[in-house]
């Protein structure tokens, strides 16, 4: 049962830092700062930065709410 919230706790946690990390590769994407050699690549690492995201907020909501 406790191993339960301390992983749920990681995943939180790591997930904040999925967002943070996304938030400063967006802004510095946005502002021409990082040297992607074409286009796709880097819409395809945003897409898996995003979906990261929206999977650890998922499996964390779902196993506070549903545990």
């Amino acid at each position: 049962m406790v191993t339960g919230y301390i992983f749920t706790a990681f995943l939180i946690i790591l997930g904040l830092a999925v967002m943070r990390f996304g938030s400063i590769h967006f802004k510095k994407f946005k502002e021409d700062k990082t040297k992607i050699k074409s286009k796709f690549s880097g819409q395809l690492s945003f897409l898996i930065l995003l979906l990261a995201i929206i999977g650890l907020i998922v499996y964390s909501i779902n196993d506070l709410l549903f545990n």
